[in-house]
């Protein structure tokens, strides 16, 4: 029998889960020696593996999860890497930092450790025939599945790996619980981004395939637990007498100030007061501020932080009511990820929704226990997540411009084209007229005006930044075939000005955007259904 196997990368905790089929449901496979368990809201204990990797500076030994200690941290003898995350995705600025006679960067850290990881657990169920579901974050996911199918699955030749996007794993990590025809929200809340969703469970097929659940509503932030930990950190800094003038050390003392401000953020949730403390390595000067829960909660007001995810969470239920799904619709509320801990966030939950249909079982094991659920045959149907667009050029201000080809919330395969148009030439004696696909994903789905970032330097050491509205606008856009460009090929070279192809674009059942073109001059078909991108 295949063993099926869930994978959550997550910025701070990693989830491992196999298919347990009496269970009808995912399990945790213990890790020993790199996993913990941890204290998650009223539920039960659940087992993660903390997202770090520390190198020996002899480059040849490596440690991961629970062996990353507070001491090796420490430990001039090794290079911590945490919150990796973010370098596959491009958010964070990625340098490479000493490592034996060489650099690593944070991606290439990334790498080795889900690498390293997937390797121990494959090890942990010993079987030849493995199926693995990992997951990536909707907004980035064609990056995300390239990273994991071209360089981490590198180390596992005989395993067959899948991807699925993180909201999707968290609605069917709770499906069992559910019946045919109820409607529930998923508010994944972790260490990097929000993201909120509403879900349908569908009716059984005929063919008895059983119930699938279809996306009504989604919602995202740039915005998670690392953003709350630099704003603890900067609070604390704001009460400290720091050392001026030497801005490595400061950066070193922040980076241990982000450290214990995680754990602060983490034991207030349950107590009214934790210190935040960081060690000058230095003077040997230990830096301490005691933070109270009520200072804690001031600081995510005044921060703007309940107000940004109150927007994205009243956005996505507004998108569900006009669908026609209200909030009265909504059977039960499931709060994924460590940043839905926090207590205010809670009470914020609780003002869109009765208590008592919010829910808190494992929410830091259910993405994973969703894709082994994925990888067990509880497959889904879902719509495309963002908006795509064409670019082309505007001949009399010589600016580009984007079209709309497909809009967030299509339902696929499509049969009908879902855009017709018709391009030109440029300039005189064109020959090849490329089609330039654009993922406007930010400006359909997920808000990217995060204002602040954390920094690594090459010491290791730590500082936020701001981020500018030029990067933000950047990052409103991705240039999806860039490296793989479709090209129409005109022969005779077209005329400038001239229509010259006809183009109908399709979405097939793999998700992919699919275009036929009519050679206008020549009257023939150039391309049926010719895959052109793939899309989230």
């Amino acid at each position: 029998m295949t063993t099926r196997i869930g994978i959550d990368f997550g910025t701070a905790n990693t989830v491992v889960a196999g298919w347990d089929h009496e269970a009808g449901r995912g399990v945790p496979i213990p890790l020993p020696g790199i996993d913990v368990l941890r204290e998650a809201g009223p539920g039960p204990t659940q087992r993660v593996v903390p997202s770090l990797i520390a190198y020996a500076q002899d480059g040849t030994t490596r440690r991961l999860g629970a062996q990353v200690t507070p001491e090796t941290d420490e430990d001039p003898a090794f290079t911590v890497f945490a919150s990796t995350k973010s370098n596959v995705s491009g958010r964070a600025y990625d340098a490479g930092r000493p490592v034996g006679d060489g650099k690593v960067t944070g991606r290439e850290a990334a790498t080795r450790f889900l690498s390293d990881v997937m390797a121990l657990a494959v090890l942990a169920v010993e079987d030849d025939d493995l199926e693995i579901v990992a997951t990536a974050p909707v907004e980035s996911f064609d990056g995300y599945r390239d990273w994991l199918v071209r360089e981490v699955r590198d180390g596992l030749p005989t395993a067959r790996l899948r991807v699925v996007d993180e909201a999707t794993a968290a609605a069917v990590g709770y499906s069992a619980r559910l019946n045919p025809g109820d409607v529930f929200t998923v508010i994944d809340f972790g260490a990097g981004t929000l993201d909120v969703s509403v879900v349908r469970v569908q009716e059984p097929d005929a063919a008895g395939s059983g119930a699938g659940v279809r996306s009504i509503a989604k919602r995202g932030l740039d915005l998670g637990g690392n953003t709350i930990d630099a704003l603890l950190a900067e609070h604390a800094v704001g009460r400290l007498s720091l050392p001026l003038g030497d801005q490595i050390a400061r950066n070193q003392v922040f980076r241990r100030l982000l450290a214990s401000a995680e754990q602060a953020k983490r034991e207030l949730a349950g107590a009214e007061r934790a210190v935040i403390s960081a060690r000058d390595a230095r003077t040997d000067c230990v830096h301490q501020v005691t933070v109270t829960r009520a200072e804690f909660d001031a600081l995510l007001r005044e921060k703007g932080v309940l107000r940004r995810v109150n927007q994205a969470l009243r956005a996505c239920l507004d998108d569900a009511a006009s669908r026609g799904f209200t909030a009265d619709d909504i059977r039960n509320v499931f709060l994924v990820g460590g940043s839905c801990l926090i207590p205010a966030v809670q009470d914020l939950v609780h003002l869109h929704f009765d208590p008592d249909v919010v829910r808190m079982d494992r929410p830091l094991e259910a993405v994973a226990s969703g894709a082994a659920g994925i990888a067990g045959g509880r497959e889904l149907f879902d719509h495309i997540q963002h908006d795509y667009a064409i670019r082309h050029l505007d001949r009399d201000t010589g600016a580009y411009e984007f079209e709309t080809l497909v809009e967030a919330g299509t339902a696929y395969p499509t049969e009908e084209p879902v855009k017709t148009l018709t391009i030109r030439a440029v300039h005189e004696r064109q020959w090849r007229l490329g089609l330039a696909i654009y993922e406007l994903a930010h400006a359909t789905y997920r808000d990217a005006s995060a204002e602040l970032e954390i920094a690594y330097d090459t010491a290791g050491g730590a500082r936020a930044v701001a981020v500018t509205a030029q990067e933000r606008q950047q990052r409103a856009m991705l240039w999806l075939n860039e490296d793989s460009p479709t090209f129409l090929e005109a022969d005779p070279p077209a005329t400038g000005g001239e229509d010259r192809f006809r183009l109908e674009f399709r979405i097939d059942g793999h998700k992919r955007l699919t275009v036929t073109a009519y050679d206008l001059h020549r009257q023939t078909l150039v391309l049926d259904r010719q895959p052109v991108v793939r899309l989230a």
